[in-house]
């Protein structure tokens, strides 16, 4: 499934995804959690990639889920069609056979750092911001946040950002 808003380049045995929203801060939307889902099958299936590189386009690695894409959502679709499909899609990206290197060239918030969270390794340039200000909404990171972040940085860490 082709988005506007992911881009998939493969050169050579690295395929590179781009998260391009550069002006809502990368932040999905539920066409971009399917693009990215379509294109974790895509590399799957690529069998001379060894390598996925996850980036953002512009000042953010990504600002996570677009308020506005959710907002309007009645609670059993938020449930649904938004909080559990976005954790099935990064639940695939933590499972492709390769490995995924999240390189963090610009802020990760929220969804975002739960994305790079889901990649084996982070790569993060010195002047971005990490975080998870869903508790200032009043929710909890919906994208298995709060256990891949304690498995990758430890409770401690997270309980900080929480």
């Amino acid at each position: 499934m082709a988005d506007a808003h992911m881009r998939l380049a493969v050169e050579g045995a690295v395929a590179s995804v781009t998260i391009a929203r550069p002006e809502k801060l990368n932040a999905f939307d539920i066409d971009m959690l399917k693009a990215l889902a379509a294109i974790c099958g895509e590399v799957e299936a690529m069998t001379d990639v060894r390598a996925v590189v996850l980036t953002g386009e512009g000042r953010a690695f990504s600002a996570g889920g677009d308020i506005k894409a959710w907002g309007a959502m009645q609670a059993n679709e938020f449930g649904h069609a938004w909080v559990r499909f976005g954790h099935r899609v990064f639940e695939r990206l933590a499972t492709l056979r390769m490995p995924v290197i999240a390189a963090l060239n610009g802020h990760a918030l929220g969804g975002g750092l739960e994305l790079a969270a889901a990649a084996d390794f982070r790569i993060a340039e010195q002047h971005i911001r990490i975080g998870l200000p869903e508790t200032g909404l009043g929710m909890i990171p919906g994208w298995s946040g709060t256990q891949r972040l304690v498995r990758r940085f430890g409770a401690q860490i997270v309980r900080r950002m929480v």
